[in-house]
């Protein structure tokens, strides 16, 4: 941000706060002619304020055009060329990657963010690994500043706005589970965008800001969900950002068990990709700072995640020890007294789980016995019931069953055309990798089904 360049022969300070001293605006008077000159010379619609260009100060770089209108204003008020790198801009590509520190900045990254994707931009699609183990640092260790209330904005955000966002969110949530993440991550993340940033730029008391922030928290970890499933349309990397930012949403909210649930999702997305030590650490990480506000099941769901993470390592002492607490505190799960974000995770979603971790670690008749409370799901759960099929495929495929095991996996093949999940089909290609005997008639007839829907969906 900070550098010297030549005017009139002499060496000037460069770097944003030196030109925004030059040119004697303050930081909202210049956020408002930012919005003004997008809006009229290239027909975008910015919500920026002082909040903005203060963390622009402090190293954001804003997304284009801002930093060419910047350039262009500046040059404009202080009569001289301005370039980017006067304003010292450097784009890393780390939107999304951090957890915010202030209110201000949690709603400033996630509407970038939100507002990057609506405008079909890319971001990096690689997860980092560093950076969901930083989220998890600065979650847990960083003081915590939940949200005040906020005195400006146009209108006032009232309880019933906040109410319509969960039952957004629900709607959102039948429409994954039926139809895969790829069916509506879209529509999600415009409605982010048009719907729910103006509600973060207006006024509302604390109460009403932290149950807010609480809501939007969980809208941005569905969309997670949705890139997540479908990851090779979105990448890991957008899934990961949607993760961190609804960590940072949470954050603000005050709510340390909802936090920890989101940050046992960084954990699920760092499995997926075979880091089972580090998904093991992130889920202790959750453990360690829900503390007492964590229910017996949220405290089942971060000890099977933990447990899957020690079974990818093949670590049987810790995955065991992990599998044991999570059962424990799922014989005491009352969902009645849960909070409605933790509704997905059930019986049956635990039991897959334990049976994943079984699995992993090679104890296939045990993970057999979890078989019955995974596949006990309503029928709207069309695809997590798939998933779990193709689990026990696996499993029966493992103990020698292969006719079990085709039958299952077969059930799973038949929906997944109607599903718009690359997870799932993922799971059906590393089915048939697995499949011993592949002369075995069941098995050929399957190989060959399976090798005509995954090449033509």
């Amino acid at each position: 941000m900070d550098g010297r360049f030549v005017a009139d022969g002499e060496f000037v300070e460069a770097g944003s706060d030196a030109l925004i001293t030059a040119s004697g605006r303050s930081h909202g008077a210049l956020a408002r002619k930012v919005n003004a000159v997008a809006a009229d010379q290239h027909d975008v619609d910015l919500r920026y304020d002082q909040a903005s260009v203060y963390w622009w100060l402090r190293g954001r770089v804003p997304e284009p055009p801002v930093p060419e209108v910047l350039a262009m204003i500046f040059r404009d008020l202080l009569g001289r060329p301005i370039t980017l790198d006067d304003l010292g801009f450097t784009d890393r590509g780390e939107l999304g990657l951090t957890v915010a520190a202030t209110t201000g900045q949690a709603t400033e990254t996630a509407s970038q963010l939100w507002r990057h994707v609506v405008q079909r931009r890319t971001v990096g699609s690689a997860f980092v690994l560093s950076a969901a183990v930083g989220a998890g640092f600065d979650w847990h260790f960083a003081p915590s500043h939940p949200a005040h209330g906020r005195s400006e904005g146009s209108r006032a955000v009232s309880g019933a706005d906040v109410e319509r966002l969960h039952q957004a969110r629900a709607e959102f949530v039948a429409l994954d589970r039926a139809n895969g993440g790829g069916h509506a991550f879209t529509w999600l993340v415009d409605h982010l965008d048009r719907a729910v940033t103006p509600l973060l730029a207006s006024r509302y008391t604390a109460d009403v800001g932290r149950d807010l922030f609480s809501a939007v928290a969980s809208l941005t970890e569905l969309a997670g969900w949705m890139a997540y499933d479908q990851h090779r349309a979105y990448g890991q990397g957008l899934a990961q950002r949607f993760f961190i930012q609804a960590l940072s949403l949470a954050r603000q909210s005050g709510d340390r068990a909802y936090a920890a649930h989101i940050l046992s999702n960084l954990a699920t997305q760092a499995l997926f990709l075979d880091h089972g030590a580090e998904a093991a650490r992130l889920a202790r990480a959750a453990r360690s700072g829900a503390g007492r506000a964590a229910t017996p099941t949220l405290a089942a769901r971060l000890a099977v995640v933990e447990a899957r993470g020690w079974a990818l390592v093949g670590d049987r002492r810790e995955a065991r020890a992990a599998i044991r607490r999570a059962d424990h505190a799922m014989d005491r799960s009352d969902p009645s007294s849960d909070p409605r974000w933790l509704a997905t995770f059930t019986p049956a979603h635990h039991a897959g789980s334990v049976m994943h971790a079984l699995r992993d670690l090679g104890l296939y008749n045990e993970a057999a016995e979890y078989a019955g409370v995974a596949l006990d799901l309503p029928d709207a759960n069309v695809r997590t019931r798939a998933l779990h099929q193709v689990l026990l495929a696996t499993v029966h495929a493992s103990c020698g069953d292969l006719d079990a095991a085709c039958a299952t996996a077969r059930q799973a093949l038949e929906v997944y055309p109607y599903l718009a999940s690359a997870r799932l089909r993922a799971r059906l290609v590393d089915f048939s990798r697995r499949l011993p005997h592949q002369d075995v008639r069941c098995v050929r007839d399957y190989i060959e089904q399976a090798r005509e829907l995954l090449t033509t969906s």
